[in-house]
């Protein structure tokens, strides 16, 4: 069992690329001139003990995750190299095969912290889909279950920042590699 988002054991497979892919439209920027300026080492840093929070709230066994700086979209959709937003993708087991109903819980703590939710469904195999943006960060998550070939236990999360701006200039996008903490 993994102790710290710190510390990437494993990759996510193939599917929790394309999920990081499939999100990037999320993190969309409004207005470049006005975002906050850091690197995504720092952005990473500040975001992961907030990411920690969360899951410390779900009982499950981490099975991997992963850090990454993915490029941002400007308000006109435009890319450019300075514009990113920190991603973190988790996957993992409820020991107990009662994972939908940890993200309800989820749900009802979010609601009460006065989260936005953006997504609550239940799956027809019985798998929940959460997705809530904290107003006061501006911080997506993304809890998801229903998956084979443990639908009662699987989990995958997506974790995201607002997009910032590189005061360094041009972003190396891709994992990020943090110090322990």
């Amino acid at each position: 069992m993994e102790t710290g988002l710190h510390r990437v054991a494993r990759r996510l497979p193939i599917a929790g690329a394309l999920a990081c892919l499939l999100f990037a439209g999320c993190a969309g920027a409004e207005d470049t001139d006005t975002m906050d300026h850091k690197t995504p080492q720092q952005a990473a840093a500040e975001f992961l003990p907030q990411v920690e929070a969360v899951v410390a709230g779900l009982s499950i066994e981490r099975e991997s995750i992963e850090v990454r700086a993915n490029r941002c979209e400007g308000a006109q959709g435009e890319t450019r190299d300075d514009l990113f937003y920190v991603w973190v993708g988790l996957r993992g087991r409820a020991p107990g095969n009662d994972i939908a109903q940890q993200i309800e819980a989820a749900h009802a703590r979010w609601q009460q912290q006065g989260w936005d939710i953006g997504r609550f469904r239940t799956l027809d195999n019985g798998g929940i889909n959460l997705t809530a943006t904290d107003p006061a960060t501006g911080n997506t998550y993304t809890l998801d279950s229903g998956f084979k070939p443990a639908p009662d236990a699987y989990l995958a999360a997506f974790f995201n920042t607002p997009c910032f701006r590189s005061p360094e200039g041009k972003v190396a996008f891709g994992e990020l590699h943090l110090p322990a903490a």
